[in-house]
C-alpha cells in the first residue's frame, strides 16, 4: 500500500503533502504495457493527482488532463480524497523523437485542464492553463499559482523499470495565505540543499524523508490523513451501457444488425466487459423511451 503523509507549519502559512506511490503506479502498469517515456510521465500524473486530492475534503476529487503536441498526446490521471486513483496515456508506446532528452518534449505544447469534482453541484470546477514545461510537476505548480494564486513547490519523480517503475513518489509544497516574504526567502536558500527526490526513492526513503529538510527548518505539525492511496478503476458493465447510449440510437442499429456481441475494454485497466445481442438491442429500444412529463 502506499504511504502518504501531510503537514501544516504551525502558523499555518505552510502545508505539504508527500507520498510514496510505488505500490499503486505499479498497481496501475499490472494492466497494460508502456514506454518507459510513458511510465515516467504517468507515474508523475496520478502521483500529483492523489497529492492535490489528499488537501481536499471527503467526497471530492480532482482530475489532471495533459493534452500536449508531442509524441505522448495526452495524459489523464485522477484521484478522489479517500485515495482512489488511476491513470491513463493516449500513446502509451511513445518515444522522445531523436536527439531529444528533456522529458517534457514527451507532451510538447499544449494545456493542462483540472477538473475538481464537487458532489452537491452539478458542473465541476475547471481550469486551464498551459503547459509550462510538460514535466508534470512543473505544470502543476504553474497551475496552482496562475489558477489559485497558490505559489507551490512540486516534486515529482518516477525510475522506470522492465515491469512497471522502480520508484515513484513526490511531494507538493503550498504556501497559505498569511505567508510572508521571508518564509519565501527561506524557501528559495534550501532549494539549493534539496537531494534529488528519485535517488531519495531509491534508497528507501519514507515520505517525510523527502522533505526532511523543509521538516528541519521550519516548525510543522503532521495532519492525519485517514486512507491509503491505491489504484481503483471504478469501471463496471453500467458505466459501459452508459457510454453506448451516448454513440444513440443510430450506431446501436448497426451494432444489431451485425448480430455481433459488443466486446469493449476499458482503457484504464484492460478489463473487458462483453453485451450480447439482446443486451445492445434493449440499450437500442431504450433511447426510443419518451419520458411522460
Amino acid at each position: 500500500m502506499a504511504e502518504l503523509k501531510k503537514f501544516l507549519s504551525k502558523d499555518g502559512s505552510i502545508r505539504i503533502a508527500t507520498v510514496i506511490s510505488t505500490e499503486t503506479v505499479n498497481d496501475a502498469f499490472r494492466y497494460f504495457e508502456a514506454s518507459p517515456l510513458a511510465k515516467t510521465l504517468m507515474a508523475r500524473a496520478i502521483t500529483g493527482a492523489i497529492l492535490m486530492a489528499s488537501q481536499m475534503k471527503e467526497r471530492l476529487g480532482t482530475a489532471l488532463h495533459f493534452i500536449g503536441e508531442g509524441p505522448i498526446q495526452s495524459i489523464f490521471a485522477s484521484a478522489q480524497y479517500e485515495g482512489g486513483a488511476k491513470v491513463y496515456c493516449e500513446n502509451r508506446n511513445a518515444e522522445l523523437p531523436e536527439g531529444v532528452t528533456h522529458l517534457g518534449a514527451g507532451l510538447g505544447a499544449g494545456r493542462l485542464d483540472v477538473i475538481q469534482s464537487r458532489p452537491f453541484e452539478r458542473e465541476p470546477l475547471r481550469g486551464t492553463v498551459e503547459l509550462y514545461t510538460g514535466e508534470i510537476g512543473d505544470d502543476i505548480a504553474y497551475y496552482l499559482n496562475q489558477s489559485h494564486q497558490i505559489p507551490a513547490i512540486v516534486s515529482l519523480a518516477a525510475r522506470p523499470a522492465e515491469k512497471g517503475v522502480e520508484v515513484a513518489g513526490g511531494y507538493i509544497i503550498e504556501l497559505m495565505p498569511g505567508y510572508t516574504d521571508e518564509i519565501i526567502q527561506k524557501l528559495e536558500q534550501l532549494q539549493p540543499l534539496v537531494e534529488s527526490t528519485v535517488r531519495k526513492l531509491q534508497h528507501g526513503a519514507a515520505p517525510e524523508d523527502l522533505i526532511d529538510i523543509y521538516l528541519d527548518h521550519f516548525e510543522f505539525e503532521e495532519v492525519t490523513h485517514p486512507y491509503k492511496p491505491h489504484y481503483e478503476c471504478g469501471c463496471s458493465v453500467e458505466r459501459v451501457e452508459r457510454s453506448l447510449l451516448l454513440l444513440g440510437r443510430g450506431t446501436l442499429d448497426e451494432m444489431v444488425k451485425d448480430k455481433e456481441s459488443a466486446e469493449i475494454a476499458c482503457e484504464f485497466c484492460g478489463c473487458k466487459y462483453e453485451l450480447s445481442i439482446e443486451a445492445l438491442k434493449k440499450l437500442r429500444d431504450s433511447l426510443d423511451e419518451v419520458p411522460v412529463h
